[in-house]
């Protein structure tokens, strides 16, 4: 598991900011998730081989609506996710039905509660199972460019697709691109977390931002999540290190730039100096009475260059 994936859970899987995100994302902002009603449970199942587990990235139930939440955290688009978010849901609810059976297992004791259509059910005329409502989170640069709906792997014609229109089976998930949110309509740090992956191509922007009040003092796991998808190899050292804020992550930030700029500065350098250099030995040639074809060949010399140097000659092209 690698870090993103370590501070990514770590920062969506606390409950107020969980609540606040599928507010604003499947309710839009209306407070109908409450952070307090929120219980963590597991997202795992065992995958179909027999051979290890599927696992959700975050899985929330909502005791009072009896709804199950989950978070998947992308950093790059997954054209078969739509299969993969089904599955996991068909987990589910299977995970649900074995609960009930092994209940009803424990009730042995009242046999004559039980008919064959309950038997052959699995689950009485009475008892429920609990949706599953997922949420995709894109967390990588610009838009997502995998498939939102299982009919979009299908390989069939536009014909066959409105000839089974209502009948073809299909399945989606909702998803939502951290580039592309609300960042200032949150409350909690949701806020700096989206106004610092929407301004991580941007330099400038972002060592702003850095720099404004409420980046000062950030939490340890929203510095070390920022830090982290912001890919700044300096900020995820400091992000580890004992109290970490983003005043110290700020100063980092500032020397990876100053590095950068001097590394550009010596490759720009070089490459001045080698072009005055090639045409200081262009005009040479051109006084020893040497050809401009031979000349051209033996330098490799751009156009620009040769034109240059035959002006600083005085002569015309």
């Amino acid at each position: 598991m690698g870090k993103k994936d370590i501070s990514g859970k770590e920062f969506f899987a606390e409950r107020r900011r969980f609540a606040e995100l599928f507010n604003a994302v499947i309710y839009q902002k209306k407070e109908v998730i409450h952070a307090e009603e929120l219980e963590p449970a597991s997202g795992n199942y065992p995958s179909f081989s027999g051979k290890g587990e599927l696992g959700r990235d975050i899985f929330m139930k909502d005791r009072k609506q009896n709804i199950c939440y989950g978070l998947e955290l992308e950093t790059e688009s997954d054209y078969s996710m739509p299969e993969r978010i089904m599955v996991y849901d068909a987990c589910e609810f299977e995970k649900q039905i074995k609960l009930i059976l092994k209940e009803h297992g424990e009730e042995q004791g009242e046999k004559e509660k039980f008919v064959y259509r309950d038997k052959k059910s699995r689950i009485r005329e009475t008892e429920i199972l609990l949706p599953v409502i997922t949420v995709v989170l894109y967390l990588g640069t610009g838009h997502w460019e995998g498939r939102k709906r299982l009919s979009d792997l299908y390989g069939i014609s536009e014909e066959m697709r409105e000839a089974l229109r209502g009948r073809l089976p299909d399945y989606g998930f909702s998803l939502t691109e951290a580039d592309y949110l609300d960042a200032d309509g949150f409350a909690t740090d949701l806020k700096e977390f989206f106004q610092a992956m929407q301004c991580r191509s941007d330099k400038r922007k972002l060592k702003e931002l850095l720099k404004t009040e409420n980046f000062r003092w950030l939490k340890e796991d929203t510095a070390r999540a920022i830090a982290v998808y912001l890919d700044r190899e300096r900020l995820i050292k400091k992000a580890e290190e004992e109290g970490f804020n983003m005043c110290a992550a700020l100063d980092e930030l500032l020397k990876d730039e100053r590095m950068e700029g001097k590394t550009e500065g010596k490759i720009e350098g070089k490459a001045e100096g080698e072009k005055e250099e090639r045409i200081t030995i262009i005009r040479n040639m051109i006084r020893e009475g040497l050809g401009h074809d031979i000349i051209q060949r033996v330098t490799k010399c751009s156009a620009n260059e040769f034109a240059l140097a035959l002006t600083e000659q005085g002569e015309f092209i």
